[in-house]
């Protein structure tokens, strides 16, 4: 069975979401209503609101919401994470714009605890929805269905890697139809390779393919232009691997100004001013929270042992490096000694100028809670890369390679770099590397999804996870 996007897909999922909706309201209204008296006003009007507004208005909104995030559209190549990001962005889209509409809008006593819990089942149904959807849709592919078959044009490392790691596995569903390169073939591509360049226009007449993926290098332009011309008359689509591509060491994208292409050398999220209300939303909330819940009880017990335990100041306020290179006041509890050295020399293992109770604050972290102040302050944020010592800033600026990318973002309490281990001291430059290159990573793939499960990990972390790079 052929091939690229069924127009079924959008139409069952829009039928699964629906089910899924009325479920979640009927679930929310057997747990929060059915309990209660029937005779309120509120009860009186809930059934008409049920009847004539409730679940259509959910529905088309939902349904608007999902087109317009393109929901319902399945590439070849999923991850899971992406997915699901794009969903929970949805979802909280969702959630503040019925809101609106019901609170704001209508004027019914409406259940806020029915409508949390409505909203909150919903939200559940979806994601695990949308999982196992994926997993299906792989499988579906692995056993040989929902392919689409293409032609390679041209063969340099980027097309090896591209066969390599997508189209010979199963799960992405593309079948190699032919490769077609005056470059010589390896043994193990043989029995794809139908001929030299060429031979392009004849394999395509005597052939069904789907899609053209072309990697040649601009000397071949005639080539190249014969080739768009005749797939676009037959109805082929067509992929270019640009070919410098193939010497350029980052990820980029392509924007057009008067239709000239001009090359970006990374993708941004965070410069979009949706994700940048999102994120900080979720930093205010989340940090609001924790100063109201953690802070207004656990602040004065640390605060008194540690004048208990040592001499000078509560806190250890620090000038750091943070977005856009600027520096700002970083706010910890005091872990060491007061020192000449605080401002110049790293904290190493076995270090005598941490404190007895600074030696357990930093293992678990606790000395940085403090930083949730500078959120609230817009100098951090709950998740980014780590400010550094502005003396550190000025020599790793001057041995890492691309080191001063990380400042794009605002910095952070916590990181990528620091639940995937690459946090404590750097010994070597190497270490400063591989903790520049998760925070560039960072930057690059952001989602509020990928937030939420950095907060979420890094929380677990101190309570139930040591970490030897923690002293």
């Amino acid at each position: 069975m052929q091939k690229g996007k069924s127009k079924f897909i959008p139409l069952l999922f829009s039928l699964v979401d629906i089910i899924l909706l009325l479920s979640a309201f009927f679930l929310a209204k057997y747990l929060i209503l059915d309990k209660l008296s029937m005779n309120t006003l509120f009860y009186s009007n809930f059934n008409t609101l049920f009847n004539n507004s409730l679940i259509l208005g959910w529905s088309l909104l939902w349904i608007g919401i999902s087109l317009k995030f393109d929901l319902y559209e399945m590439p070849r190549i999923l991850f899971v994470h992406k997915i699901v990001a794009e969903n929970v962005y949805a979802l909280f889209t969702f959630m503040f714009l019925s809101c609106g509409l019901i609170f704001l809008i209508t004027d019914y006593k409406f259940s806020r605890s029915f409508f949390a819990l409505a909203s909150s089942f919903f939200a559940a149904f979806i994601i695990i929805w949308r999982v196992i959807s994926l997993n299906i849709l792989n499988i579906y592919r692995k056993k040989g269905h929902n392919y689409s078959r293409i032609l390679l044009v041209g063969l340099n490392k980027n097309i090896l890697s591209l066969i390599d790691q997508v189209y010979l596995n199963p799960k992405y569903g593309f079948r190699i139809a032919g490769l077609l390169t005056d470059a010589k073939v390896n043994k193990e591509l043989k029995k794809y390779y139908k001929g030299n360049l060429s031979e392009i226009i004849s394999f395509l007449e005597k052939n069904e393919v789907d899609e053209i993926i072309v990697s040649l290098p601009y000397h071949q332009s005639k080539l190249i232009n014969d080739l768009f011309r005749y797939a676009d008359n037959n109805m082929i689509r067509v992929r270019v691997i640009p070919e410098f591509s193939e010497y350029l060491s980052q990820t980029f994208s392509i924007d057009y100004v008067q239709n000239i292409p001009i090359l970006k050398l990374r993708s941004e999220p965070l410069k979009s001013f949706t994700n940048i209300a999102l994120k900080r939303i979720f930093d205010i909330l989340f940090s609001l929270l924790t100063v109201l819940f953690l802070f207004s009880w656990l602040f004065p017990i640390i605060a008194l042992i540690i004048k208990l335990t040592s001499k000078g100041p509560v806190f250890f306020i620090q000038q750091r490096t943070g977005k856009d290179g600027e520096p700002f006041n970083c706010f910890k509890f005091r872990s060491m000694t007061v020192n000449s050295n605080s401002d110049n020399l790293q904290a190493t293992k076995n270090d005598a100028r941490i404190t007895n109770v600074g030696v357990i604050m930093r293992r678990t972290s606790i000395d940085e809670l403090p930083q949730i102040i500078n959120v609230l302050l817009n100098n951090m944020s709950l998740v980014g890369p780590r400010p550094h010592m502005l003396k550190h800033t000025e020599e790793y600026r001057v041995l890492v390679d691309k080191f001063m990318v990380r400042h794009f973002a605002k910095p952070g309490v916590t990181g990528w770099a620091q639940i995937n281990g690459f946090r404590g001291e750097t010994k070597l430059v190497k270490d400063m590397e591989n903790r520049a290159l998760a925070d560039i990573w960072y930057i690059e793939n952001w989602t509020f999804f990928l937030d939420v499960k950095i907060v979420f990990t890094t929380a677990f972390s101190m309570f139930f996870k040591k970490d030897e790079n923690a002293f």
